[in-house]
């Protein structure tokens, strides 16, 4: 493949909401290109320089080539890639487990990205709106030597979105159950990492839960002012 995969999420069933899989070894299976190309102008030097890529998500198979089995996938590393059509040997992780030469923080936010991308459509979302800036947003946070990764304008929300949610408690490991990093035996190939959007949306309060909460605090705070 071109570098067209870098380290990638897989972010949700395809048929459906999957069943939480088992830690262990494991094949991932890449299925074909889905030609969902982005492109733009580069933020960042050489500035107004032109890339191209393909983004997420694609579908694969984790596991056994059967319908639950079956996920769309995001990439987490720019700089690597994978081949389509191609099976992988590796290790799934948890998001709370310690996964190699990645942080629980840029991989719980990863995580928070890959699933809002699947609550606005996943693979049927817009491509120059949604696919392709939360695709470079992904990579931005995952890079670990910033500056490797092409800046995005279109992205750039999504950079700090992730991130204040972390920050602020708003979100952890907990919160994205059914998330899954797959670790390639060969550390040149990408990795990828499952999510969905049931995490994203019960990690994301309502507002009309936010407004409650805000109501029980205030109500907690009148009781507790001192009577005169």
């Amino acid at each position: 493949m071109k570098r067209a995969l870098l380290i990638c999420i897989v972010v949700a069933g395809v048929a459906g909401a999957a069943s939480p899989l088992n830690a262990g070894t494991i094949l991932f299976t890449l299925l074909g290109d889905p030609g969902q190309n982005y492109s733009f102008f580069r933020s960042d030097s050489p500035i107004g320089a032109t890339v191209r890529e393909p983004v997420g998500p694609y579908s694969a198979y984790l596991g056994a080539h059967t319908p639950q089995n079956l996920y769309a996938v995001l990439c987490i590393d720019y700089l690597k890639a994978a081949d389509w059509n191609t099976t992988y040997s590796g290790f799934v992780y948890d998001i709370a487990d310690a996964i190699p030469g990645k942080t629980q923080a840029q991989v719980v936010q990863a995580a928070y990205l890959a699933g809002k991308l699947m609550s606005l459509g996943g693979s049927s979302a817009s491509t120059s709106l949604y696919q392709g800036p939360i695709s470079f947003a992904v990579w931005q946070i995952m890079d670990p030597l910033p500056g490797h990764v092409p800046v995005d304008a279109e992205a750039q929300a999504y950079v700090p979105e992730a991130q204040n949610a972390l920050q602020s408690g708003s979100i952890s490991a907990a919160d994205f159950p059914h998330a899954r990093i797959f670790v390639p035996n060969n550390s040149s190939i990408q990795t990828f990492l499952t999510a969905s959007a049931q995490d994203y949306n019960a990690a994301v309060p309502e507002p009309a839960t936010l407004a409650f909460v805000g109501i029980g605090v205030a109500l907690i705070g009148i009781a507790q002012l001192p009577k005169r």
